[in-house]
């Protein structure tokens, strides 16, 4: 089942809800897709999409303002999974989102929390 866990915490309040409502979406994604709840499911993928570009705003102007010198390698794998993101979606509108769709987000996701967002937390926290 797709859920946040404290492992992902980065310590930053406000971020670690944001990945938190993010693992939830992603859960009511996951439920949609085993119940095939079609309109459901591309609903949830669309408040996602929107979501994760307001979530990516906020984490950006974070590493911007604390000067993380990877900010342009964290932007481009934001851009290529915002990309990705809309793919899932339009593809979700004439068929069926699939549990592979599903693991591919959570991976993706936590993989991203794990080790990408983790590289920016001290930066982050000399700034504060």
């Amino acid at each position: 089942m797709t859920k946040w866990t404290p492992d992902l915490s980065t310590g930053v309040a406000v971020l670690d809800e944001q990945h938190k409502a993010i693992f939830q979406w992603l859960a009511e994604l996951e439920s949609a897709t085993v119940e095939q709840r079609t309109l459901f499911g591309v609903y949830v993928i669309t408040r996602l999409k929107h979501y994760m570009r307001e979530h990516f705003a906020a984490e950006e102007a974070m590493m911007k303002a604390a000067g993380y010198p990877d900010l342009a390698e964290h932007l481009a794998q934001h851009a290529e999974f915002r990309a990705k993101l809309e793919e899932l979606q339009l593809k979700s509108i004439g068929e069926d989102i699939s549990m592979d769709t599903v693991r591919f987000l959570n991976h993706w996701l936590t993989n991203h929390i794990a080790r990408t967002d983790m590289a920016y937390v001290p930066y982050l926290n000399q700034k504060r």
